[in-house]
């Protein structure tokens, strides 16, 4: 079981960006060698990102489409918040994380399953808290 963050897809679907690790663990996604979660979020914050790659015209619009259809073809499925706004709160900001960064963090550490991420605060977070990451950051 892996756990996938939003910046761990634009990794893997954007043409302009990509890592071996990252890539990796995500194509075994893919090809169902690995099952995959993720925080409910996740299919937001990657249409976001394709969305804002194609206005800056990072993609061409067959390329956003090509993501698109990665995107829906992703077999990660979504785990709903389990803490109150409150805590959720204090607990993103004891690790310097966006609450929206912390939702998959937390998603992980609930399922004691390694993180996904090109993310650098949440990589930081990782190490802070010995939790197991995929990432290709340094």
């Amino acid at each position: 079981m892996l756990v996938v963050d939003a910046s761990a897809f634009a990794s893997w679907a954007f043409p302009d960006e990509g890592g071996d690790k990252v890539s990796q663990a995500l194509i075994r996604v893919m090809t169902e060698e690995e099952s995959a979660t993720s925080a409910a979020i996740f299919p937001l914050e990657a249409l976001q990102a394709a969305g804002k790659a194609l206005s800056r015209g990072r993609f061409t619009p067959s390329a956003h489409q090509h993501v698109l259809r990665l995107l829906s073809r992703l077999p990660v499925s979504l785990a709903p918040t389990r803490i109150s706004p409150l805590e959720y709160w204090n607990w993103s900001q004891s690790l310097q994380l966006t609450p929206s960064d912390a939702a998959y963090l937390k998603v992980a550490v609930d399922l004691k399953a390694p993180l996904v991420t090109m993310d650098r605060a949440l990589q930081r977070a990782c190490l802070k808290m010995d939790h197991p990451l995929i990432t290709d950051l340094p």
